[in-house]
């Protein structure tokens, strides 16, 4: 049971995306839009963080975890063509981003390198909110705190390792960084300067 409801939180990210772009091409008010945007990008990396804890609860394997990460990415792609066709973006400049992503990941296949280049495109519609739609904003900040106060743990190790895992391990030096320096927060052996 666990595992069909892991696979149902999963599928309903690949659900919310043609949503996204739907309300994009269809916005008469673009602060409105923005704001269900935003809302529904809630809701879908909600299900993101439940798809994965419910899954890690299962004892059954579940059928759609191999496709997280790949849906994670298409439901980015869904918020940044609806934050485009509402008219906050570019054409331009989305289809160039997205043409310098395709690139770096063609040239650096890894997930790391992936998270790396929509990293843009997943702030942007917060961004975007801080301006356009506050009230929206300020509930995506709640959110984000919230997530990261009752599950910091799991943000640790998910950038730890992007981290250990970014190509060339150029950035490996840090993460061995912070895991030294919790090792010595977890020991008990904070004192000033040796940070």
């Amino acid at each position: 049971m666990a595992a069909w409801f892991a696979d149902f939180l999963t599928a309903f990210r690949l659900a919310l995306t043609p949503y996204l772009v739907w309300v994009g091409f269809h916005a008469e008010d673009k602060n409105a839009a923005l704001t269900i945007i935003v809302y529904s990008l809630i809701l879908g990396w909600t299900t993101d963080i439940l798809d994965g804890w419910v899954a890690r609860k299962s004892s059954t394997p579940t059928k759609l975890g191999q496709f997280d990460f790949a849906l994670d990415m298409f439901m980015v792609l869904g918020s940044l063509l609806a934050i485009t066709a509402a008219g906050f973006v570019p054409v331009e400049l989305t289809t160039f981003y997205l043409a310098v992503a395709v690139a770096l990941v063609w040239k650096f296949p890894s997930k790391s390198m992936t998270m790396a280049v929509a990293c843009p495109a997943v702030f942007a519609p917060f961004f975007l909110a801080y301006i356009y739609a506050p009230h929206a904003f300020r509930i995506s900040l709640f959110w984000t705190l919230s997530i990261l106060v009752i599950d910091w743990s799991r943000f640790e190790s998910v950038v730890l390792e992007f981290i250990d895992t970014f190509p060339g391990g150029v950035l490996k030096p840090l993460g061995e960084k912070w895991r030294q320096w919790r090792r010595t927060v977890q020991s008990g052996n904070v004192h000033k300067g040796q940070i």
